[in-house]
Parts: C-alpha cells; sequence; structure tokens
C-alpha cells in the first residue's frame, strides 16, 4: 500500500499526488514511468514520474482525468493508499551536457517533461522550456519548470499568458531568432509533438518525443 501524502488540483481536471514510494524514489531516473493499480478490482494504467524525493522516500505524479481510473484516483483524498505502484520502469532519458537544449511541454505532458528539464539543467546543459496550454488556468508547473530551466517561454492558445499561439511556433520563432539548439525534446498531444518535429526537420536539429 502506497499511502497519498498531498493532493491538490492544479488546473482543471489536473491533480498532483505525492505518494509514499521509498523503493521507486531510490532508483528513479527522468523519463521513467510507474504502473498503478488503485486496488483490487482496478485495472493497471502507466503514468510518468514527475517527481521523486529519495530522503522523504515520495514520489510526484501528475495526471489528468480521463478516463474510470484516474477518475477514481482523482477522488483519493491525502491519508488514503493506492493497493500498487510498480517501477520505476522503461529506459530513461538520455541526458547529455549540451550548449542548448530545449525542452518543450504541452499540457499535462509539462509534468513529464520536468524531471527532463531539470536533469539536463544539472549536467550543465543551458536549458530553454517552452510550455503550453489553451489557457492560463490550464498551465500546470510553471514555477518547477522555470527552476529547471535557464529561460522560460509560456504560451496559451489564446492569448491569456505569455505569447499568443501554439509551442511549435515560439520554437521557431527561437531558431529564427537566436537559439542554435543541440537538441529538442519534446511530452504533450501528439499533434503538438508531430508540430515539433515537423519545425525541428528543416534545421536538422536532434529530435525526441515521447
Amino acid at each position: 500500500m502506497h499511502k497519498i501524502l498531498v493532493k491538490r488540483e492544479i488546473a482543471q481536471k489536473i491533480k498532483f499526488i505525492e505518494v509514499e514510494a521509498p523503493e521507486i524514489a531510490a532508483k528513479a531516473q527522468a523519463g521513467q514511468f510507474v504502473i498503478l493499480r488503485l486496488d483490487e478490482a482496478g485495472e493497471r494504467f502507466p503514468l510518468t514520474l514527475c517527481d521523486w524525493n529519495k530522503k522523504k522516500g515520495t514520489i510526484t505524479l501528475v495526471f489528468l482525468e480521463v478516463g474510470v481510473s484516474t477518475e477514481k484516483m482523482g477522488k483519493l483524498n491525502e491519508d488514503d493508499s493506492i493497493l500498487d505502484i510498480c517501477g520505476p520502469l522503461g529506459k530513461p532519458s538520455e541526458i547529455t551536457k549540451y550548449p542548448l537544449v530545449c525542452i518543450v511541454g504541452g499540457g499535462v505532458g509539462t509534468a513529464a517533461a520536468y524531471p527532463i528539464a531539470r536533469a539536463f539543467k544539472e549536467a550543465g546543459s543551458k536549458v530553454i522550456s517552452i510550455i503550453g496550454a489553451k489557457t492560463a488556468s490550464m498551465l500546470i508547473l510553471e514555477d518547477k519548470m522555470a527552476d529547471a530551466s535557464n529561460e522560460l517561454v509560456i504560451c496559451t492558445d489564446d492569448g491569456s499568458k505569455g505569447e499568443k499561439g501554439f509551442v511549435s511556433g515560439a520554437l521557431k520563432k527561437l531558431i529564427d531568432s537566436r537559439c542554435n539548439f543541440n537538441a529538442v525534446y519534446a511530452i504533450g498531444p501528439t499533434v503538438m509533438m508531430r508540430a515539433v518535429a515537423e519545425t525541428t526537420r528543416p534545421y536538422k536539429i536532434k529530435t525526441v518525443v515521447s
């Protein structure tokens, strides 16, 4: 059993929870995920690790309520428990010291982009991050992304905060104006990741999407 220590809503239908999982926290790396089962009757479903604290023995998960299991998990409260959490799973992101790297997060994908941005910065790379959402109220983890980056660009579809438009447009503007990126990492909706990949393709910039 894994007790929920912290729970809050950080945007509409997007929840943030900190859960006891010391064995996972001790081994977690950027880009990895866990598989959860809420109870004996529950299905197994994956979530990318947003953060972890080895000293406290906790992991942080951020999720959008989009189906039966995530909606059920969204109703759990602090001091409630999750039956099973398996991990860390998956191949960690390849973290290299680059002169300049761009991390792009769209919607709830920003939660998965955050540990990658932090790892690149800790490795000595200069990190410019771009995060986007439909409106200002749907932006998440701005402070964490700012701390994990040397520079943070914010985009909203409606222009309610930061630049008006899509993250791919902001990326192209940076490439054309001043940024010779060595690599771009993007996590978010499929259409967003496709747009990022098509943006970087003409410039032959290494691009990784998840």
